[in-house]
């Protein structure tokens, strides 16, 4: 007689449930499960994450199970993923990896990267707003951002361009003044003793 033991933990990580199961995964134990997360649904649980790495046995029913769970989260505008890398699940869960977000580990989920990011401001602006924001219309949102952070950045690059061009023509400008008003006193002090002499009248224009 096989052991039906199930060891069942659930805890709340920041906005999400952690179903975490160890031990055989028979197909009795599936609508129990189904039940327990339809009822943190119904309290107002959206966002769960079914950690599976501590299942040693998976039998013939229990990915059907979790699909209808899958469908009922997702009704309710709620996310389920999934944790596992070991043999028994991944072998049971491999036709259906399309279908599921699965992450190796619990590092990965908690990361989740720029996709990751994505889902936790959909998830704040859905709770804030009623607005769900799907995947496409994010991947749009973001890209449409970094085209205009990029359009600002060219923009302040050719500010800066045309603000140093003008600087340096104005140092320009500033040392031939420089250089014109020494040239303009040489000569003056050329011509003094010429002045002086009586030889060239004065330049009224200067007084």
């Amino acid at each position: 007689m096989r052991s039906d033991a199930l060891d069942i933990t659930i805890e709340s990580r920041h906005d999400a449930l952690w179903i975490s199961l160890a031990g055989p995964f028979h197909n009795e134990q599936g609508p129990n499960i189904r039940e327990k997360i339809e009822g943190l649904l119904s309290d107002g649980a959206r966002e769960f994450i079914l950690n599976l790495q501590g299942v040693t046995e998976v039998d013939s029913t229990i990915v059907e199970t979790i699909l209808k769970v899958l469908n009922t989260v997702r009704s309710k505008h709620g996310e389920l993923r999934l944790v596992f890398r070991n043999e028994a699940v991944t072998k049971a869960f491999s036709p259906y990896r399309h279908l599921f977000l699965i992450y190796p580990d619990s590092q990965s989920v908690e990361g989740g990267g720029v996709f990751g990011a994505l889902r936790r401001q959909s998830r704040t602006l859905f709770r804030k707003t009623g607005i769900r924001i799907s995947r496409p219309v994010a991947l749009f949102l973001l890209f449409a951002l970094c085209g205009w952070f990029l359009s600002l950045l060219f923009i302040i690059h050719l500010q800066n361009k045309r603000i140093s061009e003008q600087s340096t023509l104005l140092h320009t400008l500033s040392q031939d003044q420089i250089n014109l008003d020494a040239e303009v006193t040489a000569l003056r002090e050329r011509v003094r003793p010429l002045e002086q002499l009586g030889l060239i009248l004065p330049d009224s224009s200067r007084n």
